[in-house]
């Protein structure tokens, strides 16, 4: 959900640094007036994740079905084509918040962990987890339907009552979606993977 895919960026950012704590802290300190190599190499890493994993797992979700990617917030998602340069821009900004989303928790969580404040880190990303989880669960039953705006608040005509559940796999979502987490999954334990590889050698090092 959009709800979800642009914090998680911020999150995954800020995890990353967290995981790779150690080496990115040994490498800080011995470079003086500038940032190590390995900070360009998490933020690669970082802004790569959000471009490559969350932004077209979003965006794909976005465009099959819009109104549970943004649980039913708002009918301009479902407004794209054909009906002014406002709507369509909503794509456009989607995928730049969830890159800025990286870029932010890259930037404040390595600057937290070389300034001190490294015990911000954990905190900050699972507050962040908790808000958004709260935040989804409060607009029940939302994130189990699938169908329009109008049909998601009884507007023109249309009812909730003609709304599928996400399980029943109205137009393929359940299978979308399913296939997006797996996604997720894999690459989310690519990610790890190579950070305590690389932590683990440093440390042998």
């Amino acid at each position: 959900m959009v709800q979800i895919d642009i914090p998680a960026a911020f999150v995954v950012s800020m995890f990353s640094i967290d995981l790779g704590r150690n080496i990115l802290k040994a490498e800080a300190e011995k470079t003086y007036g500038g940032r190590p190599s390995i900070y360009y190499r998490y933020l690669f890493r970082s802004v790569f994740f959000a471009g490559f994993v969350i932004a077209p797992a979003g965006i794909y979700l976005l465009s099959g079905w819009p109104g549970w990617e943004q649980i039913y917030w708002s009918r301009r998602p479902e407004l794209v084509m054909h009906t002014g340069w406002v709507n369509a821009l909503i794509p456009t900004f989607f995928i730049m918040a969830i890159m800025l989303g990286a870029y932010l928790g890259h930037v404040l969580g390595y600057q937290w962990l070389i300034s001190g404040r490294a015990n911000y880190l954990r905190p900050t990303y699972i507050g962040v987890v908790i808000v958004v989880t709260i935040i989804v669960v409060i607009n029940y039953p939302s994130f189990l339907l699938v169908g329009t705006y109008d049909q998601y608040h009884n507007l023109n005509g249309q009812a909730r009552t003609d709304m599928t559940s996400v399980w029943s796999n109205p137009y393929g979502f359940s299978i979308a979606w399913l296939g997006v987490m797996i996604y997720f999954v894999i690459a989310s334990a690519y990610l790890i993977r190579t950070i305590l590889r690389e932590s683990a050698s440093y440390s042998k090092g």
